[in-house]
């Protein structure tokens, strides 16, 4: 297996660099067609290297430690290094004042590389599709302004690939204890009600609402997708108000085309509440929460009757929203209670 990767992974750096320099357009688009196919395949086998929940465990709390990584990334880390524990670059471990190992075997990351196409009305009413970096200064200056609608955002264009290189913290001289110390915080009770109100307010800054009622039953909490709102069970504990939160936060995001269309969600609920289950384990899991891995063993079970395509698709988005929530968080909490708070406040940032 490990040769057939290396193998698929030259392939890609050789397809890579033919792009790059590759003039003729018809000849380009077939290059990346078959880069897109040789990406799918290596997907589709570390994906089928998933044997049983605790591969899914190590992948989505992987996902905690290399959030800034895009899913595709993600799935080639653990096809090439199931046990990765953390990668950077070997500047990033330069920089954190550990170095690599003899023999560190490099983790190949692939890179799109975009560029931004642009909508330019003329004076006869029609319009133009040209690349953003081609604007004369007055021109993205036009772009900028929210209030001129003359020039405006088309969509993103692919230009070529790349690959990086990256190295897992085994291969270098960084304490593997030192991991969850120093990249991750731990969220204790004290800290519990000060999370909770940020994570409202990031909530609220997503439009959607939060109200406290008198749930039936069990039920701690539900998203009301038709009046955006979050419904959380009055007398929870501030750190299970947090963890439903999460939870609901995920669905917010994750599932908004479900606002019109209740019958989906009831045909797929397994689907659904399995991406926002795990979703509430990673972003749980980052703050500091202890979760129970049941909700691993749930998603591992419903994976086993679903085809490549399907779970593709969730892990997808419990990556992407994951990492929304995450950063929607962070953001926040750094304008709210980080170091330069007080001075973004002055500024009304």
């Amino acid at each position: 297996m490990i040769v057939i990767v290396d193998d698929s992974l030259k392939l890609l750096e050789d397809l890579t660099v033919k792009h790059r320099y590759e003039k003729d357009t018809t000849t380009k688009d077939k290059l990346a067609e078959n880069v897109f196919k040789i990406i799918e395949d290596l997907k589709t086998k570390a994906i089928s290297k998933f044997y049983d929940d605790s591969d899914i465990k190590r992948f989505l709390d992987n996902l905690i430690r290399f959030n800034n990584y895009s899913y595709n990334n993600l799935l080639l880390i653990s096809l090439q290094k199931p046990t990765a524990s953390y990668v950077a670059s070997r500047k990033t471990f330069y920089k954190m004042g550990y170095s690599l190992k003899d023999g560190a075997k490099e983790i190949k990351v692939y890179i799109p590389n975009f560029y931004s196409l642009v909508k330019i009305q003329r004076n006869n009413g029609e319009y133009d599709i040209v690349p953003y970096f081609t604007l004369k200064p007055d021109e993205i200056k036009k772009y900028k302004d929210k209030n001129d609608s003359s020039i405006t955002f088309y969509k993103q264009k692919i230009s070529g690939f790349s690959f990086g290189t990256v190295f897992d913290a085994s291969d270098t001289t960084m304490p593997l204890d030192a991991i969850d110390e120093e990249l991750n915080p731990v969220l204790d009770d004290v800290r519990a009600s000060e999370v909770k109100d940020c994570l409202i307010k990031v909530i609220y800054k997503d439009k959607f609402k939060v109200k406290y009622e008198d749930l039936h039953g069990t039920e701690k909490g539900h998203c009301d997708f038709k009046n955006k709102t979050i419904v959380i069970r009055n007398g929870l504990s501030d750190l299970m108000q947090v963890k439903v939160l999460i939870h609901e936060y995920a669905h917010a995001l994750a599932h908004k085309h479900l606002e019109d269309n209740y019958l989906d969600y009831k045909e797929h609920r397994n689907k659904y509440e399995t991406e926002a289950e795990s979703i509430s384990y990673v972003v749980s899991n980052y703050l500091g929460l202890k979760e129970n891995d049941h909700s691993l063993t749930y998603l591992y079970a419903w994976s086993k009757n679903q085809d490549f395509k399907e779970i593709d698709d969730s892990l997808n988005t419990i990556v992407n929203y994951s990492k929304k929530i995450i950063n929607n968080y962070e953001k926040f909490y750094d304008k709210e209670f980080g170091l330069y708070a007080e001075d973004y406040k002055k500024m009304n940032i």
